[in-house]
C-alpha cells in the first residue's frame, strides 16, 4: 500500500468515525481545529448543547440580554445561529412586546425548532452571509456563534455597518482557559471587547466553572454607519 493509498483509508476512517459518534466536538471544533459540520452534527447528535430554560435563567449573560431586549423593546429580534430554538423561544417568553426570527445554517436545526416552535420564523441560512440582506431587524444577536464564524467576523462587522446603521447588537461568547481554536483572534474576553468594532453600551462578564475561568461576555452595543 503507497502513501497515498494509506492517507485515503485514513481519511475514510475518520469520516466513518464521525458519521456514529455522537459527541459533538467532533463535528464543531477538535483539537483546536474547526470542523464545521452542523448539518451532521444535528442529524447525528439528539441534544449536542443541553440546555433548559432553568439553565438559562442562570446564566447572568443570558440574563441580562434578555432583560436589555424587555427594557429597549425593539420592535424586531435576529438571532444569529439560533439552533433548534429554545433560546429563542425562552427569550420570546421574556420579552413579549418584540417579535423575534432566527437563522440557522443546519436545515435539521430549522425544521426541528420549527416543529418545536412554530410561532417563531428560523430561515436557513449560513452566518456568513445573512449581513449582506437589508433586512428590518432592530437588533442582531450572536450568541455562542462568533467562534464558528471567526474568518468571516471582519467582514461580517463591515456588512453590518453597511446594511444595519444604527441598529442594536448583542453578542454574548464563552472564553476556556485551556482554549486552543480562535487564539489568534481574540486571547481572551478582554480582547474581544477591545476589538469589538461597534459603540459598547455596556459589558457584563461572569465566571461560570473550573473550565471557563476566563469565563462569558456579554456586550451590547449600537452598529455605526460605515466610514
Amino acid at each position: 500500500m503507497d502513501l497515498a493509498e494509506s492517507s485515503a483509508e485514513e481519511i475514510l476512517r475518520a469520516d466513518l468515525v464521525m458519521a456514529i459518534s455522537n459527541d459533538y466536538h467532533d463535528y464543531v471544533i477538535k483539537g483546536g481545529k474547526f470542523v464545521g459540520k452542523f448539518e451532521e452534527m444535528y442529524r447525528v447528535c439528539a441534544d449536542p448543547w443541553p440546555e433548559t430554560e432553568d439553565d438559562l435563567n442562570a446564566m447572568p449573560c443570558s440574563v441580562r440580554t434578555a432583560q436589555l431586549i424587555a427594557a429597549r423593546k425593539p420592535a424586531k429580534v435576529l438571532s444569529v445561529g439560533s439552533g433548534k430554538g429554545l433560546h429563542l423561544n425562552w427569550l420570546a417568553g421574556a420579552c413579549p412586546k418584540t417579535a423575534f426570527a432566527g437563522c440557522e445554517v443546519s436545515q435539521t436545526a430549522v425544521q426541528e425548532s420549527l416543529k418545536r416552535y412554530p410561532h417563531i420564523p428560523v430561515t436557513r441560512l449560513d452566518a456568513k452571509d445573512f449581513a449582506g440582506r437589508k433586512w428590518d431587524f432592530d437588533l442582531i444577536l450572536f450568541r455562542e456563534v462568533v467562534w464558528y464564524i471567526l474568518p468571516h467576523w471582519d467582514d461580517i462587522c463591515r456588512e453590518l455597518q453597511s446594511n444595519y446603521a444604527g441598529r442594536q447588537i448583542i453578542t454574548e461568547l464563552s472564553f476556556y482557559d485551556r482554549q486552543e481554536y480562535g487564539r489568534e483572534y481574540f486571547d481572551g474576553p478582554d480582547e474581544f471587547v477591545k476589538k469589538f468594532p461597534f459603540e459598547i453600551i455596556e459589558i457584563l462578564r461572569h465566571h461560570t466553572t473550573g473550565l471557563q475561568r476566563e469565563g462569558m461576555v456579554m456586550v451590547y452595543g449600537t452598529i455605526p454607519a460605515a466610514k
